[in-house]
């Protein structure tokens, strides 16, 4: 009983947020999204995207990316809209995956409003067993769910 209650809760939230205008500049929109990368071999990420509060601001969203693997850390951030692209800088526990272990990094999300693509570009202070501070790219599609 209390499951399908709060699937009808989900179910009128999805509903209400197709509802909702993207920026008029832009076909990205609130929603559900799979986060399709080659950043991962094993996990994949799906992020709810929804409005900035309180702002409020047409060329701003809030991003919660979740792991579909339970050993990835949680993100979230407020992204903005700028000539076209939207991007957003986040600190991630375990960024960079070495052998027995993970290591912090800052990574920049930058992608296009209307075709979707875009870019992860990963950077850290420390490497794998106390390398030097590198920088990873990755690429990325986002797909509405």
């Amino acid at each position: 009983m209390r499951l399908h209650k709060i699937g009808t809760i989900a179910a009128a939230l999805m509903a209400a947020a197709t509802l909702v205008a993207p920026p008029s500049s832009a076909s990205f929109a609130i929603g559900n999204y799979d986060l399709l990368t080659n950043r991962y071999t094993r996990a994949s990420w799906f992020w709810f995207v929804s409005l900035c509060i309180p702002e409020k601001n047409p060329d701003c969203l809030n991003v919660a990316a979740r792991p579909r693997l339970a050993y990835y850390q949680y993100y979230e951030s407020k992204v903005w809209l700028v000539d076209g692209r939207y991007t957003f800088t986040v600190d991630v526990p375990d960024g960079l995956q070495c052998p027995g272990h993970v290591m912090p990094t800052r990574e920049t999300y930058s992608w296009d409003a209307n075709t979707l693509f875009g870019t992860i570009d990963s950077k850290y202070n420390v490497g794998c067993f106390n390398g030097p501070p590198g920088t990873q790219f990755w690429t990325f599609k986002l797909q509405r769910l």
